[in-house]
């Protein structure tokens, strides 16, 4: 993606779609902050194409593009449609011991529809990939195909983002609370450390699943000195997980320009803030090195 100029940043949640603009001549700054109501469930229409709705988004999208004069795009690609994992530096590297670790996590469906991407950890031993069905991205592809420059950020990446914007070191989590899952993220001394995926059906079994990941995932139940939280339900999820925070670091709810660490035009919203939070990060268009390297590796 291209650097500089004014980016659109977008996520979304239920029937909401989340937007922030930046402004490319102030560092920190944004020229709006904003969000559309449907009455459809955004994320479906996208990753299903439905016809009807999917005009919906289209149209509102093309009208902040030419409101705004955005060049670039980023969105958040939902996390309930991709698979993460782990992978110890032998399989990584050896294609075979790769593509039959991929076959078996993305069991039934074809490798030419798989889209494969990795990412260093803070253990150089290790890498931790990301595998996206490229047939459930069409939507959003022919969403996206009119912008110059357009880029799919993953949920784990919004904490780096968050690095390159406050500048910060140390170890922190980052926690987006969606409806039904929350996706959560470890950074050491600005390296990625893990993230997981919790599917819930109740938010009051999280602190009981939160403790058996971590059972096997030892970053979650490791010290840091501040837990990120946002996204549409991240005040109810919040109020359920604090007390296995309590001993982890400060929390903060990601719900003011303040704690964002960004100016903007407006001081109120008619929508939960927090719930922003990706789209803000996203729109800063920050100059930094990817550090995904994408491949579709066919053996």
């Amino acid at each position: 993606m291209a650097d500089g100029g004014v980016c659109l940043g977008i996520c979304y949640a239920d029937n909401q779609l989340f937007y922030a603009v930046n402004d490319p001549e102030h560092s920190g700054n944004l020229r709006h902050i904003g969000c559309f109501d449907f009455n459809f469930d955004v994320k479906h229409a996208i990753v299903s194409g439905q016809a009807h709705s999917f005009s919906g988004i289209e149209t509102s999208l093309s009208n902040l593009r030419d409101k705004y004069e955005c060049e670039t795009v980023r969105i958040l690609s939902p996390a309930t449609e991709e698979c993460w994992s782990v992978l110890t530096r032998s399989v990584y590297e050896e294609t075979d011991e790769r593509e039959a670790f991929i076959s078996v996590l993305m069991n039934g469906v074809e490798r030419r529809s798989l889209q494969s991407t990795w990412f260093p950890l803070s253990n150089s031993e290790l890498r931790m990939l990301l595998v996206r069905n490229s047939d459930a991205m069409n939507g959003f592809n022919h969403l996206l195909g009119s912008f110059k420059d357009a880029e799919y950020v993953a949920e784990f990446e919004i904490g780096k983002q968050w690095q390159h914007h406050t500048k910060i070191s140390g170890s922190f989590l980052t926690v987006h609370c969606q409806k039904n899952y929350i996706s959560v993220a470890s950074y050491l001394l600005g390296k990625l450390r893990g993230c997981t995926i919790i599917n819930f059906e109740n938010r009051t079994d999280l602190p009981y699943l939160w403790t058996l990941h971590g059972s096997t995932l030892s970053w979650m139940s490791g010290i840091h000195e501040q837990v990120y939280v946002y996204g549409q339900f991240a005040r109810e999820a919040s109020e359920v997980l604090n007390p296995i925070w309590d001993d982890t670091g400060e929390i903060i709810l990601m719900n003011t320009l303040e704690s964002m660490k960004v100016e903007a035009p407006e001081r109120t919203y008619g929508f939960r803030l927090e719930s922003a939070f990706p789209a803000v990060m996203m729109s800063l268009n920050l100059t930094e090195e990817k550090e995904g390297n994408y491949a579709n590796h066919n053996g």
